[in-house]
């Protein structure tokens, strides 16, 4: 029995070699990110010429296909994503007028909604969704680094605020185990990039820092598989991080994976059926896009089955994608796309 655990934890954290998938339709940069019904889902980001964009896309991952999903309301880049249910919200992000914005939306039944307003305006955070609240974490506020966490109750559509992690922007956010987990960014240029990483309790109410990250990066990103987090890409002095870490978050310890074979910031970081996807984001430090769209396993068949308990394919009411029963994925249904053009980010 000792050797099999000691199999399926191999298993879980073995990565193979990165392969690349069908690239993103439009390129862009400082997207967002967040897996809804099985789908990577990239939401706006500047585009080539400098403007910020609406667009939202989602990749089948099964299909190997896009699909273009209805714009956002506004045109963004630096906003934060978050799904549950089938359910895509996506809050802040810098506006066309290059300030925060304090908005939020949910794509739901093929169209957005906007939700209350919440208390403070909010860029280059993160967010992750835990026992039915939104969290955002992290970011630039009104008044510079943010310092309190965002949270949206999905349920009360209200909002309130909790104590944040180290101040700090252009970081990483995800969620495994009911914990909230920060890392990386930055308070200020390349040279301030942080190795930081810390957990919240949402139940305590309260940030745990835990062992650094190997490298410091800003503008990057990161996803949960199971209960290892893959830290994926960022940019520095130097350029742009090629370098891909796993932390495991029972065992508290890092490990190295293969290196991002297209190493690029702003990037949209998402976990889906074992498989860690980095789509988009910018070739170079700065106003640089790409269209890459590469993917790296790193879980087992029970990483999988975790994350299909996490986000279920979206069922009944509000889900923007329908799957029809015993039928092959392409028929799967999304709602018509919009007709126009729309975190983590760097500079």
């Amino acid at each position: 029995m000792i050797k099999v655990a000691a199999l399926a934890v191999v298993s879980l954290l073995a990565g193979g070699t990165w392969q690349s998938g069908p690239p993103l339709p439009l390129p862009r940069s400082e997207v967002a990110g967040a897996l809804v019904s099985g789908r990577v889902v990239v939401i706006g980001g500047f585009l080539v010429d400098g403007q910020n964009s609406a667009r939202v896309d989602a990749f089948d991952v099964r299909a190997q296909a896009w699909r273009r999903l209805p714009d956002l309301p506004a045109t963004v880049d630096h906003a934060m994503a978050a799904s549950v249910r089938g359910r895509l919200y996506v809050m802040g992000g810098y506006g066309s007028n290059r300030r925060p914005r304090a908005a939020a939306h949910v794509l739901s039944g093929g169209s957005w909604t906007r939700l209350p307003d919440p208390p403070e305006s909010r860029a280059a955070a993160g967010a992750t969704i835990v026992n039915g609240r939104l969290y955002v974490a992290g970011g630039i506020g009104p008044d510079g680094l943010a310092r309190t966490m965002l949270v949206l109750d999905l349920r009360r559509r209200r909002w309130s605020q909790a104590p944040g992690p180290t101040a700090r922007e252009h970081l990483a956010v995800t969620a495994t185990g009911g914990r909230i987990y920060a890392l990386g960014g930055r308070s200020a240029g390349f040279d301030t990039n942080s190795r930081l990483v810390e957990a919240y309790n949402p139940t305590t109410r309260r940030w745990t820092r835990l062992p650094a990250l190997p490298e410091a990066r800003g503008g990057t990103g990161a996803a949960a598989v199971g209960a290892t987090i893959v830290s994926v890409g960022g940019e520095a002095t130097g350029g742009t991080i090629g370098s891909v870490f796993a932390f495991n978050t029972r065992t508290r310890r890092w490990r190295r994976l293969p290196d991002l074979p297209t190493p690029r910031h702003g990037l949209a970081v998402v976990a889906a059926g074992g498989r860690v996807y980095a789509i988009g984001g910018g070739l170079k430090p700065g106003l640089y896009v790409s269209d890459t769209n590469e993917s790296l396993r790193v879980g087992s068949y029970y990483s999988m089955r975790y994350a299909q308990r996490r986000e279920s394919p979206g069922r009944g009411e509000g889900a923007i994608f329908v799957t029809r029963k015993r039928r092959s994925p392409t028929s799967i249904s999304a709602p018509g796309s919009g007709s126009s053009p729309c975190c983590s980010r760097s500079s």
